[in-house]
């Protein structure tokens, strides 16, 4: 079964099983931070192109972490959701839980 996670709002002390695999999930992606490209070397048109790499190169990095760090959980998909041009980019990770 796949399980869709974003970044932690709640903490639940007494998760465990699979609740508490996604909630590990979901604190890597709260603690998870993408830089963002110095914007005054950049022209408008070009914004996207900087975003682009830094996003490929932080789901890299945000699957690195979760295979080290909860290891029962499987990236299936990364995506993000948020506003390229504001700079502000969530992360939205699919995952399989393996027991």
């Amino acid at each position: 079964m796949t399980h869709q996670v974003t970044a932690l709002s709640n903490v639940n002390g007494n998760a465990t099983g699979v609740e508490g695999i996604l909630q590990n999930v979901a604190f890597i992606l709260s603690t998870f931070t993408i830089p963002c490209p110095l914007r005054e070397y950049v022209t408008r048109s070009d914004i996207r192109k900087p975003f682009q790499r830094m996003k490929k190169i932080n789901t890299k990095r945000l699957i690195e972490c979760i295979q080290r760090f909860e290891p029962r959980a499987v990236v299936v998909d990364v995506d993000y959701l948020g506003d390229v041009n504001r700079g502000k980019l969530e992360p939205i990770v699919k995952v399989i839980v393996n027991e």
